[in-house]
């Protein structure tokens, strides 16, 4: 007995795989673009303590060329280094490592804090150096970074959740397709695909194998050549069983020749529906194959037919 056609439709995993390589796609933009924010804005605040160290800076300058002294407010730490000695300090208690960097940098005190310094050496070989807490800039960081946490954690939501609705109203056409695909066997002739309108591609698929199953349905079996009139009993039997050879013959050679093409739609059928985002030229190399398959199919039923017609 032919072999059934095996089940090539998959709508349902198609439609989880999508749902799925959207709502990736999706987090993923917009993971970048909240990186891209964090990472302007830590720059921005960045550049905001850069500008107020080089304001306290000058600050201290002119008043310690006035009174000799290191002034502060307490937001800001001030040193006079030379060499791997602090000469002076005022602002904080907190031990920083020496030797100092001239210009902008980023230290770690000794309790593990972190700090921007500015330095500068003076004329007297003696280095100036201001220093201001991160401690608000990495708290701004911090709440950024969970803020975009937040966002890309509703924008997969919401992704998923319109990807599913979506992706179920666009693949109903070919799970219907499929429903009515899983009783197609070629020895079965008299099941038809349902009608499906639309999208174009799939519409003319199964119009054009519901075609190919109404020509070999209406084929009938060659008749075998007319013998003479039995002259017994045991005649008529032997004329019988020759009969049922050839049309067991007969019908096992069309199911041969047309399990070839049908297995060859089968398996456009199978990558059209397993690649929904495949690329529109490799999507219509699949169709014209498909194509190229069914007019196999009609040729070999024409075949038939003409089989039939001469006999």
């Amino acid at each position: 007995m032919p072999e059934a056609l095996p089940r090539v439709f998959r709508p349902r995993t198609i439609r989880v795989q999508l749902t799925l390589a959207i709502t990736a796609v999706v987090a993923l933009v917009v993971a970048l673009a909240g990186l891209a924010v964090v990472l302007y804005a830590d720059h921005r605040d960045l550049k905001d303590v850069d500008d107020t160290l080089a304001a306290r800076a000058a600050v201290v300058r002119t008043a310690a060329a006035k009174s000799g002294s290191l002034p502060t407010d307490g937001t800001y730490v001030v040193r006079l280094v030379q060499g791997t000695d602090v000469r002076a300090e005022a602002g904080s208690s907190t031990k920083f490592s020496i030797p100092v960097k001239d210009g902008y940098s980023t230290v770690t005190a000794e309790d593990g804090s972190h700090w921007r310094s500015w330095a500068e050496k003076l004329k007297t070989g003696v280095q100036l150096q201001i220093l201001i807490d991160l401690q608000d800039v990495e708290t701004r960081h911090s709440r950024n970074v969970r803020m975009i946490d937040l966002i890309v954690l509703l924008a997969a939501v919401v992704a998923a959740a319109g990807t599913w609705v979506v992706g179920g109203l666009v693949l109903r056409p070919l799970l219907k397709l499929a429903e009515g695909a899983k009783a197609v066997t070629p020895d079965d002739p008299t099941v038809r695909l349902p009608v499906v309108t639309s999208p174009p591609e799939v519409a003319e698929l199964g119009k054009a194998i519901n075609t190919a199953i109404d020509r070999y349905a209406g084929t009938d079996t060659p008749a075998p050549k007319s013998v003479a009139a039995p002259e017994s009993e045991a005649a008529l039997s032997r004329q019988a069983e020759e009969l049922a050879q050839q049309i067991a013959a007969e019908i096992t050679k069309v199911t041969a020749d047309l399990r070839a093409p049908l297995a060859e739609l089968g398996e456009g059928l199978d990558q059209l529906l397993d690649n929904p985002d495949m690329p529109a030229t490799q999507r219509h190399l699949y169709l014209a194959s498909i194509q190229t398959e069914y007019r196999r199919i009609v040729t070999l039923v024409d075949d038939l037919e003409t089989r039939a017609t001469s006999r």
